[in-house]
């Protein structure tokens, strides 16, 4: 056998096969093919914090804003709320502030009231907070000694009466109710300054317990224009006398039994609401107790 043939009929074997390839890889998401899509979030993030601000938050904040009336007096603040259609609720307390000065308010300025709802007003009534002297006890446990001080306010039971003569009667009637009184204004036909105060009872300077009547007498002049009644029935006392005083009315209030709810509202009033009557007439109103 020749050296071909020989070479021929060996058996080559077969090539051996390599590693398997790599499974092909993913498409690539190259970075410049984000920024349309990353921009377009922030498209929708912008929006709907701008949907949030001008619509979904409102639709908790409805109703008018209540002002900030801490710091004025009292008869102005009231005003102030009446006029945006807030109802008012004074509460009288010692403070460090001159009489008739809002000190707090519930709830705060800027607060969004529906129409109707009662703010109430913290008013000083012109006296200082007075506190009794510091009372010291001793306890003595298993021979320990513990030593406790405490204090106690002392609540205010009278006031003077303030001086108001020769003022207007919004002014002197707030006054007088922000030391603790009623003011019960009634018509007086002199020659004084239509409006003004002319006379004063228990005269000024007296104590007085806290809550009582104090008369004042509005001048009424010459001549008397027509006043038109507002309607108060429903509101606190307080802010229902401002209203009448506003209107150039005089006021005198009564007092009914009733529910706890109707206590200091005004349950109805004479003359009825939006009937005509010469200025600084008097308006009586009656009020739960």
């Amino acid at each position: 056998m020749s050296y071909d043939e020989t070479q021929a009929t060996q058996k080559v074997p077969p090539p051996q096969a390599g590693p398997p390839p790599p499974p092909p890889e993913p498409p690539g998401f190259v970075l410049q093919d984000a920024w349309p899509w990353l921009a377009l979030l922030g498209i929708l993030a912008v929006a709907g914090l701008l949907v949030w601000l001008f619509v979904l938050r409102d639709r908790n904040d409805k109703g008018p804003v209540v002002p900030a009336v801490v710091g004025l007096h009292q008869q102005q603040a009231i005003s102030e709320l009446t006029g945006r259609g807030f109802n008012v609720k004074v509460v009288r307390a010692p403070a460090n502030r001159p009489a008739g000065i809002v000190i707090s308010q519930i709830p705060g300025g800027g607060t969004r009231l529906d129409s109707g709802q009662t703010v109430t007003l913290h008013v000083s009534n012109g006296h200082p907070v007075t506190v009794a002297p510091t009372t010291t006890t001793a306890t003595t446990t298993a021979g320990r000694t513990t030593t406790r001080s405490s204090t106690q306010t002392v609540p205010v039971t009278t006031a003077p009466v303030p001086d108001v003569v020769g003022q207007d009667d919004v002014s002197g009637a707030g006054q007088v109710e922000a030391a603790g009184f009623v003011a019960e204004t009634s018509p007086v036909t002199t020659s004084g300054t239509p409006g003004s105060i002319v006379q004063e009872d228990p005269a000024a300077g007296t104590d007085e317990k806290i809550g009582s009547v104090v008369r004042l007498g509005v001048a009424v002049g010459s001549n008397r224009p027509s006043a038109s009644v507002p309607n108060v029935v429903g509101q606190k006392a307080p802010a229902a006398r401002a209203a009448l005083l506003g209107a150039k009315l005089t006021v005198r209030t009564e007092y009914k039994k009733g529910p706890a709810k109707s206590v200091g509202v005004v349950l109805s009033q004479s003359p009825s609401a939006g009937s005509t009557a010469p200025a600084y007439s008097q308006v009586t109103i009656v009020v739960g107790s």
